[in-house]
């Protein structure tokens, strides 16, 4: 497995992101890099600025699996249904002043809502290519985790679109969906 380390300066502290891969911890937050059925990934922002867009997702509540969370965290900042997800992993964060928490990125398949009313921080959803997706992530050219997060994730659109092609049979375990 690759390593990958970013340091992040915020608020006058250095903030460390280390990729630990599939491992089995128990994360606080979750993350997606979610496809529409067009091949369009999903980003989300405050408005704030034409590059300030970050991926969907957010803390786990009391109670709920990171999937559930990954669920609940794409329709309130989104309007957007996982119709199939799959885990990628997970990294560190290490915050000098918050301590340490895991965050997991999961490949997902959405729909969206035709209308979407914002009720959270997130003001915007942008449908951007796959190929966009790195310049108008906020931390897409600072992280290289970035790039391969994104690698895995056109991967697996890809596999799941061909499972989808071939009526290969869906419930082989490969990809799971969100009933």
């Amino acid at each position: 497995m690759e390593t990958f380390v970013h340091t992040w300066e915020y608020e006058g502290r250095t903030i460390t992101f280390s990729w630990l891969g599939d491992v089995d911890i128990e994360p606080m937050r979750a993350y997606a890099l979610a496809f529409t059925e067009d091949g369009q990934m999903l980003l989300v922002g405050d408005g704030q600025g034409e590059f300030e867009y970050w991926l969907p997702g957010g803390g786990i509540e009391a109670g709920e699996t990171p999937e559930e969370a990954l669920r609940r965290e794409l329709m309130e900042e989104a309007a957007a249904t996982i119709q199939a997800h799959k885990r990628i992993g997970i990294q560190r964060g290490h915050d000098p002043l918050m301590g340490t928490e895991h965050q997991v990125f999961y490949w997902c398949r959405i729909s969206l809502a035709s209308e979407f009313v914002p009720e959270t921080e997130v003001t915007e959803r942008r449908l951007v290519s796959p190929s966009e997706f790195l310049d108008r992530l906020f931390w897409g050219r600072k992280d290289p985790k970035a790039k391969m997060l994104l690698q895995q994730a056109i991967e697996l659109d890809q596999q799941y679109e061909k499972q989808n092609h071939n009526a290969v049979d869906s419930n082989s375990g490969a990809f799971n969906g969100s009933a």
